[in-house]
């Protein structure tokens, strides 16, 4: 008899330990989906929900997670009495334009919800508040019925989530997360979601706070990481984006979305060789995604790869769908084929279908930067093209004039490029390089042998203009040498003699000074 109630008991003993070790790891994939590593959980869950209704059901909201639809409902179809399979499926009916079914179903679940028996409100409630189109004023509902039975860190995170999905309910979305603060298994889900509420109001101080917060509560917690790179991200801190999405990559799952958002950080962060190295590491393993040809075209056109580059940005245009094609693209694609000599009019397409195609009310930054491939390629009227364009928009900066002015200039649009120095004169009337630029234009076009002066007046003026800033040694060595050379063609000795002092004071060897000042003594 005694030996048949201790082998009893060892067999309680081994049943309950199980369950506990089942249980401890049930918990461990429940944490896992909080964090949002599916796939982590889906390694505990698959073996667990051949036995396990909670099991499977967890494993169902994963492949939602995932937006596999159809197989999460495979997957709740296989416990069709279970309260929690079947609030799953009523996430599938939503998904699938059947609202007031699911919602029927709904209704029938939160019906079930006994004296001690919370969790079918919660079930039902996390239903409407995680699904698209789910009604979130039910879901407060029934989490407060909920709470009533059992105050829980969950329920308040999930009142807290719905609440959010109400138009101006970030304040009570914040006191639901300030609840859940309280509870240990919550703590660090909390706070992450405390500070993307504070990102949101922009008070980006709080929000930094929150999200330390919510890594010291809890190492292993990668959102507050995900938060702070996508914060950045927007922001256009791409350094510090790449820091922080490191770190989330160290604790994640590091999906495919992460890697190729972690792939797009590199190219915001001009780590263009590193973006190359992982778009096409992910390429090898099998994983391709359209968009992902444009992170290595942009990368390998920065890196001067223009031949792969070109070959990359042509199988995005091939594989990516018309309607997600960006403006950018087409920019891109331009500057690529402007390298080509014999593709000006293709470059010049490109370039028009991406302002073309630009929503943007100020597409100046995108002009910009077509003016700047023109005159890297030194074809400067196009250039100036460009940026006549800007200042056509009525949004120009002052670079904008300045550039216009300087590639006509360039391109011997004298007076065009003399037009423009004048407008820019007189809307910033104490602004020197204006007058400087129109010296330079008149010297060009109007005394090219140095013989009229033409551009005398405009010299002496910026000169006076700059106070005779030894700082601008290199234009008033400019300015110098064309005022002594007029001067000495004009018989004009003591100016002469002047200039050519001044220019002897920067270059005691310079050689246009040492040669008018050996001829004075001739000159009649």
């Amino acid at each position: 008899m005694k030996r048949i109630t201790a082998k009893i008991l060892l067999l309680a003993f081994c049943l309950l330990a199980n369950n506990r070790i089942q249980a401890q790891t049930l918990d461990e994939a429940i944490q896992f989906i909080k964090y949002e590593r599916y796939e982590s959980a889906k390694s505990i869950l698959n073996p667990l929900s051949a036995t396990d209704a909670k099991a499977n059901y967890y494993l169902g909201l994963c492949e939602l997670a995932k937006e596999n639809i159809a197989s999460a409902k495979t997957i709740f179809q296989k416990y069709p009495e279970d309260v929690a399979n079947t609030a799953g499926l009523a996430r599938v009916m939503i998904l699938e334009n059947k609202t007031p079914d699911a919602m029927t179903l709904l209704n029938k679940i939160a019906g079930k919800a006994k004296k001690k028996d919370w969790l079918p409100f919660r079930y039902a409630a996390d239903a409407l508040t995680y699904t698209e189109g789910g009604d979130p004023n039910k879901a407060i509902e029934w989490y407060k019925l909920a709470n009533e039975v059992m105050l829980n860190g969950d329920n308040y995170i999930g009142m807290g989530d719905a609440y959010r999905k109400q138009q101006g309910g970030g304040g009570n979305a914040m006191t639901n997360y300030e609840y859940a603060e309280t509870y240990p298994t919550t703590q660090s889900i909390a706070n992450t979601k405390m500070g993307n509420l504070w990102y949101a109001a922009k008070n980006y101080d709080s929000a930094l706070a929150k999200y330390a917060r919510a890594s010291a509560l809890d190492a292993k917690n990668p959102l507050p990481y995900k938060a702070l790179a996508d914060a950045y991200y927007k922001i256009n801190k791409f350094k510090i984006s790449k820091e922080n999405i490191e770190k989330y990559l160290e604790l994640s799952d590091k999906t495919t979305d992460d890697q190729i958002q972690y792939a797009n950080t590199l190219y915001l962060a001009k780590d263009y060789a590193g973006a190359v190295q992982k778009m096409n590491e992910l390429i090898g393993k099998g994983i391709e995604k359209p968009y992902m040809y444009r992170v290595l075209g942009f990368s390998q056109f920065e890196t001067k790869d223009f031949g792969n580059a070109l070959i990359n940005m042509n199988k995005l245009f091939a594989k990516q769908d018309p309607a997600k094609i960006i403006p950018l693209d087409y920019i891109y694609f331009g500057k690529l084929l402007s390298k080509d000599s014999t593709k000006t009019n293709e470059a010049a397409a490109a370039f028009a279908k991406g302002i073309q195609v630009d929503t943007a009310t100020d597409k100046s930054a995108t002009m910009r930067g077509i003016a700047e491939t023109y005159y890297d390629l030194l074809s400067y009227a196009n250039a100036a093209m460009w940026y006549q364009k800007i200042i056509d928009t009525g949004k120009p900066l002052f670079e904008d004039f300045w550039w216009c002015g300087v590639m006509n200039y360039y391109a011997k649009n004298y007076q065009q490029a003399d037009a423009t120095f004048a407008a820019l004169a007189i809307k910033y009337p104490e602004e020197p390089s204006c007058i400087f630029w129109r010296a330079r234009i008149a010297a060009a076009d109007k005394d090219a042998e140095n013989k009229t002066g033409a551009a005398s007046d405009l010299f002496k003026q910026w000169i006076v203009m700059i106070k005779e800033d030894p700082a601008k040694k290199k234009d008033l060595t400019r300015a110098y040498t064309y005022l002594a050379i007029v001067s000495f063609n004009t018989g004009n000795k003591e100016d002469a003699k002047l200039y050519c002092d001044k220019l002897v004071a920067f270059d005691k060897d310079d050689a246009t000074a040492k040669q008018i000042l050996g001829l004075l003594p001739s000159l009649k």
